[in-house]
């Protein structure tokens, strides 16, 4: 898809835009750079995207001309707000997802002995006590493993950890 500058706005527009402002122009999808630059637009590059790590978002900035007087997009990196950071835990989160034996792979022998002995004490629930012997998957968001994570003593984050570590054994 081409994108074009509305030269006397700085505008970024497509195609579509270009003939909903010439409505009695025929204008072909290949319009010629003659035509555009007769009429106030001009071909708009976009630069090359940069790498981000997780923490950060590339965005575009305003058209400008460079120095050969193209018109170019190009893109800025910025620290993703808090917002977009937890929105961005969030869906990691949701998607979490790992087996019972990858989770016990990873969570070792002495934490399972402690699980263990939550799902035989007649004070733990009965579901809970389902959940931690029958369960085929676990997931990160419900509440079963919300409450076992605060049982054994994990935070939030040290759960993240724990399921990142456990989705990425290969059983």
């Amino acid at each position: 898809m081409r994108l074009f500058v509305d030269t006397e706005s700085g505008e970024a527009i497509g195609i579509e835009q270009i003939r909903a402002r010439n409505p009695y122009s025929s204008i072909p999808e290949r319009v010629g750079a003659k035509w555009l630059v007769a009429n106030g637009f001009a071909l708009l590059r976009i630069g090359e995207r940069p790498d981000t790590t997780d923490s950060e978002v590339a965005e575009l900035g305003d058209p400008t001309q460079d120095e050969n007087g193209q018109w170019v997009r190009e893109w800025t990196v910025r620290p993703k707000t808090q917002a977009e950071l937890d929105e961005t835990l969030a869906a990691e989160r949701t998607a979490m997802k790992c087996s019972r034996l990858q989770g016990r792979l990873v969570l070792g022998e002495a934490t399972c002995t402690a699980l263990d002995a939550i799902a035989v004490d007649d004070l733990t629930p009965w579901a809970m006590r389902q959940t931690i012997q029958n369960a085929i998957e676990w997931s990160r968001m419900s509440q079963s493993m919300t409450e076992l994570g605060y049982l054994l003593g994990y935070t939030d984050t040290q759960m993240d950890e724990l399921f990142r570590q456990a989705v990425a054994v290969d059983v």
